[in-house]
């Protein structure tokens, strides 16, 4: 029957040869190999695909238009699919006529082939080259079964070889992809720690991983294109695998070597302070190295991104794909970092004199960006030379500020806070005691802009910017000038008591003398400030790993005029704006300011519990929990501490307290009992603000809730426990840094 059958259509077989070459040409072309494409992949491909569709010219129908169904199935192109249903019906019809019809099924046959080819299943690896190989491998043989004894047997032959060529190919690929596989790994950990050290600044560490990870890769590419995965070229699937595998190898080893070269021309001991000068030259030599790098991580993505595919061996495409992501999560830093070192030289004066208004604060009197303002110091930049030109305390602003005009600075600060001395004197002009209260929002570039208004009015020079520094950053900086004596009271202040000495000590060692206490923080600023711009400054290595977790604690900001280093600074977390609240998941903060003119708010505990509430019905609540506690003793400290300015009790804080949240408050209560609040808008926030009075070791608990939008309709459908939320959720810098 078998010999009929082919007898009475040899002249369809030979257009059915015509087809299958065709069809493999245009499989091919069409990029049936996915990756990695070489000659010998193309010729393998024509061979395959040209044998599965020559023998679907007499396969059974029921074959041909099953392999064009299930190519129908995973196919995840919408034309795919619909060839490969057309192919379908095609063969179903074959089989209805029941008629031979050898170029349709041939026809069928190439539809299918070339539709399981693109395939990319990818639910575990191999997925979409188990199927496909499935497919074809069916067709061919029982296409061949219905061929004359003389082809069987030849097809017997070619099968045979082919499968010893496939598993000698298997076993060639799998002994390369073990030999590779350590050194994929070890590669793509210790580019990890490149990354990490980069994103710190540590450059000549960050080279040595680089250098280290590119040898790794390096390795693994000779693995991989060595003798021993040469079979595996041989065979389609496991070809585009080696090729591909060694293409993202050789990638990567020359990406982390161009990024270790780039770094190994930055020496970061040239961008230190010395002599209260930084070498502008040096600064502006580390852009090109920090762009290489940029350049040759991206190359490294791109490569990934041409790459990565389901063929590829499954532990090679994790580690690269997972060395890809970081690198991808990475380049924000690293833009940071090239936008850091470009602006910095006209930050540094390069461009003409930089004015800059130091404000150092104390949470011990809290404001709501941290404490009021104790002291100033005003540091000038030309041509990257740094020095101080005035210091002071704030009794010195508050003179100057005293009936300026602030009806320019910023509505919401103004709407919220002008009556804490912005617009409090006569005629809305500024207030005497503004600089005491100048640092109430908690937004700082509002608060910096309204200095900038106000400063030259009152000083008669005009500023570039204002930085915020708090006892924690002063202590950092003296751990690189060391002890600084303070005359006032025969004492030498350490690195390691600093913050405690500006909050704490000062205050028991002066007794009620409060001149002495002016006197001894000037004599420690001074001193800081001195040791700094003298050159006890280490590497931005070091400086960047002490500062780093105070600029994130919003306890050391920065400020210009500039909207282009606005933006650098936001980006680095400098810049004191308050975060975007979650569209969706709202965000919550609590602020408090010290309302009785004392400095009891180094005994002030916070506790703040955020939630997103669930009910059945999927309506949604962000509920934020607060406790306030005022530890202070009632006695055994002087009245400045523990006494207040509003004739109550020693040890009593009277608190003005901002909640920050959504639009929306359902409720308050305090202690159980309903509460009403001032409110105004903040940065796309909403502030919700009223006083609280604590006497000592009282505490005071807040539960708010604030409607947010609702479950959505895929959300609704699954169990509210598997649901993940992200509410915008940032502190007030106290005193204590302790969580």
């Amino acid at each position: 029957m078998n010999q009929r059958f082919i007898r009475r259509n040899r002249v369809d077989e030979r257009l059915a040869v015509c087809i299958a070459v065709g069809a493999g040409v245009s499989a091919t072309l069409a990029g049936a190999s996915p990756t990695g494409r070489t000659i010998i992949d193309i010729l393998l491909v024509v061979l395959v695909v040209g044998a599965v569709v020559w023998a679907s010219a007499s396969a059974p129908w029921w074959v041909v238009a099953g392999s064009s169904g299930i190519a129908a199935a995973v196919a995840f192109e919408p034309l795919g699919a619909a060839m490969a249903g057309l192919g379908f019906l095609a063969g179903l019809d074959v089989g209805i006529r029941r008629s031979d019809q050898t170029v349709v099924r041939s026809m069928v046959g190439g539809v299918a082939v070339n539709i399981l080819i693109r395939s990319e299943l990818d639910v575990f690896f191999g997925l979409s080259a188990i199927v496909g190989f499935s497919v074809c491998a069916a067709v061919f043989v029982l296409g061949v079964l219905r061929r004359p004894s003389s082809v069987r047997r030849s097809a017997g032959f070619a099968v045979a070889g082919v499968g010893c060529l496939l598993i000698a190919g298997s076993i060639s690929v799998g002994l390369a992809a073990v030999s590779a596989r350590p050194d994929i790994t070890s590669g793509a950990r210790v580019a990890r720690q490149g990354v990490g050290a980069l994103n710190t600044g540590d450059y000549e560490a960050a080279a040595e991983f680089f250098e280290q990870a590119s040898a790794s890769f390096g390795s693994a590419d000779r693995q991989l294109g060595g003798v021993l995965a040469v079979p595996g070229r041989f065979v389609p699937g496991l070809s585009q695998n080696v090729s591909a595998a060694a293409t993202l190898s050789a990638a990567a080893a020359d990406a982390t070597a161009e990024a270790a070269g780039a770094l190994r021309q930055v020496d970061v001991s040239e961008l230190s302070v010395t002599g209260g000068q930084i070498d502008l030259g040096a600064v502006r030599g580390v852009e090109a190295p920090l762009r290489r790098v940029q350049a040759a991580l991206i190359a490294l993505r791109v490569e990934v991104d041409h790459v990565a595919s389901p063929w590829l061996i499954g532990r090679v495409r994790d580690e690269l794909i997972e060395l890809d992501d970081e690198f991808r999560a990475n380049e924000p830093r690293l833009v940071n970092a090239i936008d850091a070192v470009r602006l910095a030289p006209r930050m540094l004066g390069d461009e003409g004199l930089r004015r800059y208004l130091l404000l150092f604060t104390s949470p011990a009197e809290a404001r709501g960006l941290g404490g009021f303002v104790g002291s100033f110091a005003v540091l000038e930049a030309e041509q990257g030379r740094l020095r101080v030109t005035d210091f002071g305390r704030t009794a010195l602003l508050n003179s100057a500020f005293h009936l300026t005009d602030c009806s320019t600075c910023p509505e919401e600060l103004l709407q919220h806070y002008g009556k804490f001395g912005f617009t409090a004197a006569t005629g809305g002009a500024v207030g005497s005691t503004l600089a005491s209260n100048v640092t109430m929002s908690a937004n700082f570039p509002e608060t910096a802009e309204a200095i900038d208004i106000i400063y030259p009015q009152g000083r008669g020079e005009q500023l570039d910017g204002v930085v915020v520094l708090d006892p924690h950053v002063v202590q950092a900086l003296m751990t690189y000038s060391g002890p600084i004596a303070v005359p006032t009271f025969e004492t030498v202040v350490g690195p390691d008591d600093a913050a405690e000495f500006i909050m704490r000590d000062q205050y028991v060692l002066s007794g009620e003398s409060n001149a002495d206490r002016i006197d001894a923080l000037d004599s420690l600023g001074t001193g800081a400030i001195a040791a700094v711009l003298a050159g006890a400054l280490p590497d931005p290595t070091v400086v960047a790993r002490d500062l780093g977790p105070l600029v994130a604690e919003r306890r050391l900001l920065m400020w210009t005029d500039d909207p282009e280093e606005q933006t650098m600074l936001d980006n680095v977390g400098m810049l004191g704006s308050l975060p975007e609240i979650d569209p969706d998941d709202g965000g919550f903060s609590v602020s408090v300011t010290n309302g009785s003119g004392n400095k009891i708010d180094v005994f002030l505990e916070r506790a703040v519990d955020v939630q997103v509430a669930v009910t059945p019905h999927g309506t949604r609540s962000l509920v934020a929990d607060v406790t306030l506690t005022n530890n202070a003793p009632a006695a055994g400290l002087p009245d400045y501490v523990i006494g207040n300015l509003i004739d109550e009790p020693d040890g009593f804080s009277r608190l003005y307290v901002t909640f920050y949240g959504p639009t929306r408050m359902a409720s308050a209560t305090a202690d159980g009992e309903e509460i009403g609040f001032e409110t105004w808008p903040a940065a796309g926030w909403m502030t919700y603000s009223r006083y609280v009075d604590l006497t000592s070791g009282e505490s005071a608990s807040f539960h708010l809730e604030f409607a947010l939008d609702g479950l959505t309709t895929e959300q609704l459908g699954r169990d509210p426990a598997d649901l993940t939320f992200s509410p915008t959720v940032w502190e007030q810098p106290l005193a204590d840094r302790t969580p």
